[in-house]
């Protein structure tokens, strides 16, 4: 086709299945092009697997987007995709700054992103979406009539850091002690939790939904996964993700549902899950979906004809590197427990 599409994967980290299918869907398309990525860390692994890896700033800090604006002037970045929640807000409020430079960010516009990174924001948003909504307090609030079990986490929160089930109020305070008071408070809903993979192309339309149940789950991560082909879930999916104006690209909505009953949203992750290698392996190409729109190509997915039934099982694996200044390594001086 001629086409040639270069393109940077924000906070890289471990999503080296991610970064091949990108490379997969631009073989497909005979797009041409190169794959960068950026960390924090000399040590992630996905910059083994891109063709080039850059060093960057932390998020918080005032030199990360202007690091990222100067990388895509000097590599010709055409697409960037952030990876981890990181820096979805400040690349939702920046990205006119992208835009600008002939650079497409796969993020949706700042109210869709706070609507689905505040806890808060987003169960409100879920009840005036008529959808059904679990029962939230602050802390604060919980204090005067408290119960147990309940569901604690984070007001901004990411990976399932900070959330937990608490049976009691000992272990309430154990956990205000581990993880501060910036919380949130919700009824402890039983039952399957899932995972909805989600393509929705810029002018609204929803070109592919994928319901995984979460079988394992490993510091907030699908450990072990299964596709389900969930009618009544796909549905109540769709209605959530056409819900927040401006919700683009491939993102994620997460839920637990007791046998019997109708689904209970608690998150949308408005990026690549870590599990949505599962979804693609199933036959959803989401890379594909997304090059596909970002060149102006039609989209052809085969609306929910993915495979259900479809097993992820995930296992260690390791990439190795001669380092010539290990004192630069995360963990050299203080090892680091995940």
């Amino acid at each position: 086709m001629g086409k040639e599409l270069n393109i940077l994967f924000t906070c890289v980290g471990r999503r080296v299945s991610l970064v091949r299918e990108f490379r997969r869907a631009m073989e497909l398309l005979g797009v041409a092009g190169k794959l960068y990525g950026t960390d924090v860390a000399v040590s992630a692994p996905a910059l083994q697997v891109v063709d080039e890896g850059i060093i960057v700033h932390r998020v918080r800090s005032v030199q990360y987007i202007p690091t990222l604006l100067d990388i895509v002037r000097e590599k010709k970045i055409g697409l960037v995709v952030p990876l981890t929640d990181l820096d979805l807000r400040c690349l939702s409020r920046q990205q006119g700054k992208f835009v600008a430079l002939g650079c497409t960010v796969m993020i949706s516009p700042e109210k869709a992103v706070k609507i689905c990174r505040n806890k808060q924001m987003f169960n409100k948003h879920l009840v005036s979406a008529a959808l059904p909504s679990i029962r939230t307090f602050g802390l604060a609030e919980f204090r005067k009539e408290p119960f147990y079990p309940c569901f604690v986490k984070p007001l901004h929160g990411s990976g399932g850091v900070g959330s937990a089930v608490i049976k009691s109020g000992r272990e309430l305070r154990s956990h205000i002690y581990a993880f501060g008071d910036q919380l949130m408070v919700q009824d402890f809903v039983p039952g399957q939790e899932y995972t909805v993979d989600v393509y929705r192309r810029r002018d609204g339309q929803i070109e592919c939904v994928v319901p995984r149940q979460r079988l394992a789950v490993r510091s907030g991560e699908v450990d072990v996964g299964i596709t389900v082909l969930d009618e009544e879930l796909i549905a109540s999916t769709k209605k959530l993700a056409e819900s927040i104006d401006g919700l683009w690209g491939v993102f994620c909505c997460q839920c637990r549902r007791p046998a019997g009953q109708r689904p209970y949203f608690f998150e949308i992750n408005p990026r690549f899950g870590g599990g949505s290698p599962l979804s693609i392996a199933a036959g959803a190409f989401l890379p594909l979906y997304l090059l596909q729109e970002v060149l102006g190509l039609p989209i052809n997915p085969d609306k929910n004809q993915f495979k259900p039934n479809m097993l992820m099982m995930r296992y260690a694996g390791e990439f190795y590197q001669q380092i010539e200044d290990p004192s630069i390594l995360p963990g050299f001086k203080n090892p680091i427990f995940k």
